[in-house]
């Protein structure tokens, strides 16, 4: 590696470390504040031992660390804490298996990984290679080249590990990818595997194995591997920032969606809505506020004697029954009402159902020049 692409590597080093660096906060902060999972705790621990592995290979960082801490880096030690902590979200995603078997899973994940770093330290700590040469870009020709025994060891150790991990992430992101911000995410986390895979296998087994030797000596396939391994970084993480940012937004949407049907209800049934808890989710709080809805509508229906049912048939079409339950809030006349007229329409779920009504509502109030109250009595006062 000359020392001009190294030159150019170090300021994309720097230039990720200086962008991520907000991400992880942000993540560390959340993590404190709001209720979590064993995945979400595996992702931020894996985007902070990328952020610290970079970290280390930078110039200013790199000079100040002492010769051992030089050679277990550049053996490996941080593929495996990065697996380790892929292998942490592994067991954690699976929705299929008990919490005692993830417990089983998350134990047995952290021994194993504490052996390979165990072996790979000491693997790494016999290389004159790795504790003798100062220069980092020196060290990283030598590995590609050749290197030594306990280089290669330390490599191989490194390499499998993260291999049989990228391996399981690639199986279980296959299982769980859908449409969905998280199957999309797992999807993403599923192609980045198999990508790094190729890179892992060639850069980290096959190369210090010497196997294939003269066919992985060509330029070719330590290009194969550089791009493999940077294209699967990029999707990781896209996988790991896709979910929570879809999510989030798609709460803020359907939260600007409910919230002129939510002030209504606040306002006729101010003891229907408890104060507003400051550490919830934005997806919990459109969840509550959907709650809410549902037993507004019940009370309204409740205080204008609505009755269970008639013989007049429903509207079978979703849109013009929440045209019609947004009609009955503000007061105009449905003939013959019930509560048949309020029951979630077949094919559509609960939330969806409460957000085609908040829909319909919002559409009506954008009729009147001042907002329609809950009362009963339709306003007069039309655009």
């Amino acid at each position: 590696m000359g020392h001009s692409v190294g030159e150019s590597l170090q300021v994309a080093r720097v230039a990720f470390l200086l962008c991520f660096l907000p991400v992880l906060l942000y993540r560390l902060w959340r993590l404190w504040r709001y209720p979590t999972s064993v995945p979400a705790i595996a992702a931020t621990s894996f985007g902070i031992c990328v952020w610290l592995w970079l970290l280390v290979f930078t110039d200013w960082v790199w000079s100040a660390m002492s010769p051992l801490v030089r050679a277990v880096s550049l053996g490996g030690w941080w593929t495996v804490a990065i697996a380790g902590c892929l292998q942490v979200f592994v067991v954690g995603i699976r929705g299929d298996t008990s919490p005692a078997r993830i417990r089983r899973g998350l134990a047995a994940t952290l021994a194993v990984t504490a052996v390979f770093l165990i072996a790979v330290t000491v693997a790494a700590s016999h290389s004159k290679l790795l504790l003798t040469t100062n220069d980092i870009y020196v060290v990283i020709d030598a590995l590609t080249v050749s290197g030594d025994f306990w280089s290669r060891t330390a490599l191989v150790l490194s390499g499998s590990f993260a291999a049989v991990v990228f391996a399981q992430l690639a199986w279980v992101g296959l299982r769980h990818a859908d449409c969905t911000p998280v199957g999309t995410g797992l999807g993403l986390l599923a192609a980045a595997s198999v990508l790094e895979i190729v890179a892992t296998v060639i850069g980290g087994v096959l190369r210090p194995l010497g196997v294939g030797w003269g066919v992985m000596n060509h330029p070719f396939w330590l290009w194969v591997g550089t791009m493999a391994g940077c294209v699967g970084a990029i999707l990781i993480t896209a996988g790991f920032l896709w979910p929570p940012v879809a999510l989030r937004v798609r709460a803020l949407r359907d939260q600007h969606r409910l919230r002129p049907l939510h002030d209504s209800m606040a306002g006729f049934f101010p003891q229907l809505f408890p104060p507003k808890e400051s550490r919830i989710r934005l997806s919990d709080l459109v969840f509550e506020w959907q709650s809410h809805i549902q037993d507004g509508l019940t009370l309204v229906a409740q205080s204008r004697e609505v009755p269970l049912a008639n013989n007049q048939p429903v509207a079978t079409d979703s849109s013009e029954r929440a045209a019609a339950v947004a009609g009955w809030l503000v007061g105009q006349s449905v003939p013959e009402f019930s509560y048949e007229w309020l029951r979630v329409p077949m094919g559509m779920s609960d939330q969806d159902w409460i957000l085609a009504i908040a829909d319909a509502y919002r559409e009506r109030q954008d009729d009147f020049a001042a907002p329609a109250s809950l009362s009963g009595m339709p306003s007069t006062l039309r655009r």
